[in-house]
């Protein structure tokens, strides 16, 4: 059985260790609500992360198929949305990660042969 394709976004925290990866997982998932967890999340994203996006809080955005993070993507691809995963292990590092965001990709029936600026307009091949 496949994992459904979906458009996630995510944040998250890139840690040089495994045992400061699962302290601060451990620490997250004693959250029993989302607003709480996801701004602690922002601090240690903004005190730990190896990764740039630390300056957002660990938002990294839409994560993209062909990340360099291969792990991280498949990973992302099976969590549920607004709870922290993790630890995951990429060439990276160690990511704690949250899908703040998602979004189910699919055949929309729309085409865009109908849509305007589509084409080289009337009369051309």
């Amino acid at each position: 059985m496949s994992t459904p394709i979906r458009f996630v976004q995510i944040s998250h925290i890139v840690l040089t260790t495994k045992d400061i990866a699962d302290v601060l997982f451990e620490h997250l998932k004693s959250y029993d609500e989302y607003e709480p967890m996801i701004k602690a999340f922002q601090k240690m994203a903004k005190k730990y992360s190896a990764c740039s996006s630390r300056y957002k809080g660990g938002d990294l955005g839409p994560l993209e198929v062909h990340t360099s993070a291969p792990e991280l993507y498949e990973a992302a691809m099976k969590a549920p949305v607004r709870e922290v995963q993790g630890p995951v292990k990429t060439k990276f590092g160690h990511h704690i990660f949250v899908l703040t965001d998602e979004e189910p990709l699919g055949d929309t029936g729309i085409d865009g042969i109908n849509q305007p600026g589509m084409g080289a307009g009337d009369g051309t091949l």
